[in-house]
């Protein structure tokens, strides 16, 4: 065939594959692009957003603080020293007064709902006590705690708490308490703030006693449970109402009215700000603002309120300072999930959106935004698209990664100018896209491996090979530590064997012996490591994992067995002497890999389980048997009838082992040949006991006397007699000799 014929195929495979990475990049676009404008909504692409805005929330955190905002905090300690929550009205009024009239507080907003009156015993049993007591017969009875709060409110500038509800159960009560005065809207048009079904507001005397109020309720709380934005304002029939950091802004600033900021971007109008007195609060088009966080719990100061109502500060230690009182104690505190923090109180999230409101630091997310993001996966995706087939893996892993570092890079600056971009559909379309020409190159690059895998069909079955293409399992031939079985094989006096062959024959001989081996070996999955002469080493369980390595591995023994076998039967035909072979297993940890020089390498296995396993060969010539295996062998392959040879210690190794010889498959055991391995297991156990007599008597009666090991334990029981072993024998027989 020709070499424009032979590289035809190659060139119309190469442009298929070529022509599948662009379609499946193509893909990839449309479909983020349905993502993002809604048409495909994908619930974790939207989790990847809230993760990726967190993070960047939590490593651009302020470190410094506004020594002009503070919590008055109704702690453990407070409960403790003052008493149980509620507190008397009274008791409140004092705390509030304190804090103005003692320690000349600028404005405090109260996190806290004042929703029922306060009835104390002594006002419903006034009357009684008028009665037993004719010195209060005409004595009006005093202020109760609503109206002693009412009048601190009167006096100092308060912003009350409440909250909206945004559902409504038939048995539901009527709205609670006194909505506050509608903040004054610049409203061109009617726009999409939330609308409660119910609230609970202040009693009439408090509400009408402050300056203002504020709800403090969330309806916009991401559907993982974490406060990210606000709503600064609500709709209640018809008009919109402030939330409490909203309110205590309009209060400083003399109530001015708030001018709706509306944008364009990408042919839509939209909620962009809202203008309050010249402070400008950047919004979504629900009229929600992103939380400027500062840090996590504790960034701002928090003052004890038994503090407070104890005098322990110092005079005008609160002078001019903006104050929110709330709850942080356990059983009182309102806690909510935040980028900062799990556990993170509702004071503070107040408190922090009225910094960001005075500092001008919230976040905007301008209506352009969403076309610009378009925009952008729209021409990313396309340079993509075009550029990544033309590219080797390691060169689109680079290009990916720049990719990626300029696209983080340039959020993160877009952050510290103010905007809260999105991130989620670009790193998605990078890693995606990514990954999608990775594994079109992978594809493209199987006609190659193939070809590798074939020449590896020389050392591993073929079957196993097409295994090892067809899986997804990676098969890196840097060195790893893996638990294999290996196998050792020796023919017995092969050089005397080979002395009767003419040299010219030899090779031949070879050839003939290892073919069949080796296709033993194969036949059970089998890796051949190499081959040394007339023996072979070879091992299972890699490159492609195997559970049943060591089962295999026995298989593939007695299959070289019967293998010899017939090499035999075809030797003495034709008059050559018959071949006897040992056989050694082994199971263990064993580094297995690419190993060599820079010259030469070889997949091959080492360590201590691997020299093991030479060592085991060697004593198959010890014992007299075809196959040993060792314990750690035996171990993972139960389905094997096993004789016990013998607890030994082999050259270079000083932690004992039973080897042992596999007899055959328990389901194929004869009931013969089942008593007489009972017999033998019987003597040896007398044996290690060192009970001489009773395992010479038993090894003896043994039907099959031509036995080496049997053989060899009655010499040693003749040698024991005559040189009594130690009082601590434990009947380890040391191999000093490989």
């Amino acid at each position: 065939m020709s070499t424009a014929a032979s590289q035809q195929p190659a060139s119309i495979k190469r442009r298929y594959w070529r022509w599948l990475q662009y379609l499946g990049g193509a893909l990839i676009i449309v479909l983020l692009l349905m993502e993002r404008v809604g048409w495909l909504p994908l619930p974790i692409l939207e989790r990847l957003e809230w993760q990726a805005y967190d993070l960047k929330v939590r490593s651009t955190l302020s470190e410094q603080v506004d020594s002009s905002l503070a919590i008055i905090d109704i702690d453990e300690r407070s409960l403790y020293e003052i008493g149980q929550w509620p507190w008397p009205r009274a008791t409140v009024a004092s705390l509030v007064e304190a804090l103005f009239a003692e320690y000349d507080a600028g404005l405090l907003g109260i996190d806290v709902v004042f929703a029922e009156p306060e009835s104390p015993l002594w006002q419903r049993h006034w009357e009684t006590l008028s009665q037993q007591y004719p010195s209060l017969h005409d004595a009006p009875p005093p202020d109760d705690g609503d109206t002693q709060l009412a009048n601190v409110l009167a006096s100092f500038p308060v912003v009350l708490g409440y909250y909206f509800q945004a559902s409504l159960q038939p048995r539901d009560p009527p709205p609670v308490g006194q909505l506050p005065m509608p903040a004054m809207v610049e409203e061109p048009s009617p726009l999409p703030f939330p609308k409660p079904k119910r609230y609970t507001a202040n009693l009439p005397v408090l509400q009408q006693s402050a300056l203002g109020a504020g709800f403090f309720d969330n309806p916009y709380v991401d559907s993982d449970g974490v406060f990210r934005r606000v709503p600064m304002l609500q709709r209640w029939e018809g008009e919109l109402y402030p939330n409490l950091p909203l309110a205590m802004l309009l209060t400083l600033l003399g109530q001015p009215a708030i001018k709706p900021m509306i944008g364009e971007g990408a042919g839509v109008s939209q909620l962009e700000a809202l203008d309050v007195g010249g402070f400008e609060i950047p919004v979504d088009a629900r009229g929600a603002a992103l939380v400027p966080w500062y840090g996590p719990r504790g960034h701002f100061e928090y003052i004890s309120a038994a503090d407070v109502l104890k005098g322990r500060l110092e005079p005008g230690a609160l002078a001019g300072k903006t104050l929110i009182l709330g709850a942080t104690a356990p059983g009182l505190m309102d806690l909510r999930s935040t980028p900062v923090g799990a556990v993170y109180p509702g004071p503070e999230i107040n408190l922090s959106l009225l910094a960001g409101m005075l500092h001008q630091s919230i976040l905007a997310q301008p209506p352009w935004v969403f076309g610009l993001e378009l925009v952008i996966l729209s021409a990313l995706g396309g340079l993509m698209v075009m550029l990544y087939p033309r590219l080797n893996a390691p060169l689109l892993i680079v290009v990916s990664g720049a990719l990626l570092a300029i696209a983080v890079g340039g959020n993160l600056w877009a952050w510290h100018q103010g905007l809260a971009l999105p991130i989620a559909g670009l790193l998605v379309l990078l890693t995606v896209q990514m990954l999608w020409h990775l594994a079109m190159n992978f594809l493209r690059e199987t006609q190659q491996k193939r070809w590798v895998a074939a020449r590896f069909g020389q050392y591993i079955p073929p079957e196993l090979v097409e295994s090892m293409v067809e899986s997804g399992e990676s098969f890196g031939l840097e060195g790893e530590e893996r638990a294999l079985t290996v196998l050792f094989s020796d023919v017995r006096n092969f050089t005397a064997f080979s002395e009767t062959i003419p040299p010219s024959e030899l090779t031949q001989v070879m050839n003939r012996l290892l073919t069949p081996l080796t296709g033993a070996i194969h036949q059970h999955n089998g890796t051949i490591d190499k081959y040394m002469g007339d023996a072979i080493m070879a091992f299972w369980g890699a490159p492609l994992h195997d559970a049943q390595h060591a089962d295999r591995a026995i298989n593939g023994a007695f299959a070289m067995l019967s293998a010899l076998g017939d090499i035999n039967r075809e030797f003495t035909a034709e008059g050559k002497p018959a071949l006897a072979m040992g056989i050694g297993l082994n199971t263990g940890p064993m580094s297995v890999g690419n190993m060599g020089s820079s010259f030469r390498m070889a997949y091959t296995v080492m360590g201590d389980n691997v020299n093991l396993g030479a060592r085991l060969e060697g004593l198959t010539k010890t014992y007299g048997v075809s196959v040993i295996v060792s314990d750690a062998t035996a171990h993972q392959a139960p389905g094997w009838c096993y004789r016990r040879l013998d607890k030994v210690t082999v050259k270079g190794r000083s932690q004992p082992l039973w080897v042992m010889e596999p007899i055959s498959r328990w389901e194929t055991l004869t009931e013969s040949r089942r008593d007489w391995h009972a017999a033998f297991e019987q003597a040896l156990g007398l044996y290690q006991a060192a009970d001489f007599a009773s395992a010479a008597r038993a090894f003896r009666a043994l039907s099959d006397q031509q036995d080496r090991p049997t053989q060899m334990y009655l010499e040693r029981i003749e040698h024991f007699n005559a040189n009594p072993p130690p009082s601590d024998w434990d009947g380890v027989w040391v191999h000093t000799e490989k």
